[in-house]
């Protein structure tokens, strides 16, 4: 799902920056060096978008398991579930330029990009609706020099001019519902607790 997503993102920004060539692919931006590149796939003198975190939406974590559903006659039912997982996932562009200037130039046009349009919904990206999803937003990520210097530490590359997104919420959802009974009643000790009609 991630990759999907990522991707068609990617297939519209390079459409905005207009090369003949796709300059933003999907890699691993550790795996760039600005001189040379050993790895299977050819990062040079491309814009990489890598995937450097991801973590769940702490707000939404306490989803119940059981919840009441309706039927398409508007019948409610029960239903247990697993509740779904929402994500955060933060998108590193580093611009691995043979040329510094064209690099930030690079940089300043996924800028440019994203402050036109940070929301992505099924309409601009289809495969969101096969997914469950309603829209992804896209929001610049600023790193303080101690949490970029970590981050390039982790990859173990030489830095590149680079911006990071926070992609939110991207769901998972792979459980599957069983029905469940739907409560009508509580009991508390010698009191039951039922659906009643307002009285009038």
């Amino acid at each position: 799902m991630i990759d999907q997503v990522l991707n068609a993102i990617i297939t519209q920004l390079n459409t905005y920056i207009g090369t003949v060539d796709p300059e933003v692919i999907l890699g691993n931006v550790s795996f760039a060096d600005a001189f040379q590149d050993n790895s299977s796939q050819n990062l040079s003198d491309k814009i990489i978008a890598s995937v450097v975190n991801i973590e769940q939406e702490e707000s939404l974590r306490n989803l119940p398991f059981r919840r009441t559903v309706h039927t398409p006659g508007g019948i409610p039912q029960g239903q247990e579930r697993q509740p779904e997982i929402y994500l955060n996932i933060y998108v590193l562009f580093g611009a691995n330029k043979n040329n510094y200037s064209t690099a930030l130039n690079r940089i300043s046009q996924v800028i440019g990009f994203f402050q036109r349009k940070f929301v992505f919904t099924a309409t601009d990206i289809p495969v969101l609706a096969t997914f469950n999803l309603d829209r992804i937003i896209l929001d610049l990520y600023s790193t303080s020099f101690e949490e970029l210097n970590q981050l390039w530490s982790v990859m173990g590359g030489k830095y590149i001019p680079s911006v990071v997104y926070k992609m939110r919420l991207a769901v998972i959802q792979n459980a599957e519902p069983q029905g469940a009974g739907i409560i009508t009643e509580i009991n508390l000790g010698t009191k039951v607790l039922a659906n009643q009609s307002p009285e009038k």
